[in-house]
Formats: structure tokens, sequence, C-alpha cells
């Protein structure tokens, strides 16, 4: 799925809107609070899809550490701004092609850091391309 506007061309796999959803959900009860938080989180990803459209090369090369089939990925930490401990989200992404000049920013997964789940999203949907 292709999403557009300027400079490099952002584009999600199956899936990643689907996991941006529902990081980004609030059920009608939720305290003003969390709804406060969730909104800053969706700025936040906006922010960092600008970001990536601007500027391919914005992340952090993963390499062939612990998930050696992501070496040629890119990651970001990321939070909201008021959250002031370790950044608690990822964004994993391929720039394609991954050599020279990209044309396309591929977002492989989005979510929260606990327990790998990010990386190992990635991984799978790197498998499957």
């Amino acid at each position: 799925m292709a999403e557009s506007g300027g400079g490099v061309q952002v584009t999600f796999v199956e899936g990643v809107k689907d996991e941006i959803a529902e990081l980004t959900a609030s059920p009608p009860e939720d305290a003003p609070s969390r709804r406060a938080e969730i909104e800053a989180l969706k700025r936040r990803i906006a922010e960092l899809f600008l970001d990536c459209q601007g500027n391919p090369y914005v992340g952090e090369m993963m390499g062939p550490g612990r998930h050696p089939e992501l070496a040629d990925c890119r990651r970001i930490r990321f939070d909201i701004e008021a959250y002031k401990g370790k950044p608690r989200f990822r964004l994993i992404y391929r720039n394609v092609p991954s050599d020279g000049a990209p044309a396309e920013c591929r977002w492989l997964a989005v979510g929260p850091r606990a327990g790998l789940r990010t990386h190992r999203k990635a991984q799978q949907r790197s498998r499957a391309e």
C-alpha cells in the first residue's frame, strides 16, 4: 500500500496499518489522560512518516545482530514527548533499493518494544517479501 506526498515514497507492508490502528485505538471509556497519550502517539507516528519521506536514512541501521534477516533494515526508537523513560515503541523499515538513492521507504512493523514483538513481526514480513 503506497502513500505519497513528496520526497521518498513511504509504503506499508500488509499488516502495518492494522498495527498502527491497534496501537492508537482508544476505547470510549478511557480516561482523558489516556486519550491525550493516544493522540500524542498518533501525532508522533505521523511525524515519523514525514521524517521517513524527507530523509529515508533517519533510522539507525540494524546490522547483523540478533535478527540477521533485518541487517539491511533501519530502526527508529520512539515515544511521545511527555514520556521520559526508555522509548516504548519501534518502527522498523527497509529502504528499497537498500543501496544508492532509495525510491521507497517500506515500513515492515510498528509496535511496542517489549519482548521484541516488533522485531519478530518485521522478521516474518521480511521473509514473506
